[in-house]
């Protein structure tokens, strides 16, 4: 015969078993989702600096950022990270990707982002002197952090805001 343990472990694990299925089939309602979000990126001022002694780059960006991610909400979201990112292309490397401003979106409530003429939060460094008169292209990201399922990352392109950098230091 079984034990007493024997039973309730069988039967702790058996509902262990069915709230994970469960859990899978409810992050599964949520995969067909589909944002349409709006967001305008701009650019106001850059400026850019050599970093003396340290054989690198330095921008600092004013930005405008006007999104509405409300349509990224849905019964699954926990939270959203959002993130702007500086892409530009070096000799030395095909793509480089910096992160230069984020935001936590806690609720559906909060998903209206207007900031006009922030600063960016992570300075946009380059190792080497590859900003100078480059092109730059800003790209909205976001991850979504769900209450059950995968954590997925998106970026948003179809509104980026490409500029290039001036050829003089400031």
């Amino acid at each position: 015969m079984h034990t007493f343990w024997q039973r309730v472990n069988a039967i702790f694990f058996y509902a262990l078993s069915v709230l994970g299925f469960l859990a899978l089939l409810c992050a599964g309602t949520t995969y067909f989702h589909t944002a349409h979000p709006d967001v305008q990126l701009g650019l106001d001022r850059a400026s850019l600096r050599k970093i003396m002694g340290a054989g690198h780059e330095q921008a600092t960006l004013r930005l405008s950022i006007d999104a509405d991610l409300s349509t990224v909400f849905n019964w699954n979201v926990k939270q959203l990270f959002v993130f702007i990112t500086a892409e530009y292309v070096t000799k030395q490397n095909k793509l480089n990707q910096v992160v230069v401003w984020d935001h936590i979106v806690t609720g559906k409530e909060y998903a209206r982002i207007h900031s006009s003429s922030i600063v960016n939060k992570y300075s946009l460094t380059d190792q080497g002197y590859g900003l100078r008169g480059n092109d730059i292209t800003l790209v909205l990201h976001w991850n979504t952090i769900p209450i059950t399922g995968l954590l997925t990352t998106t970026g948003f392109r179809q509104s980026v805001h490409t500029f290039t950098l001036e050829d003089q230091y400031s």
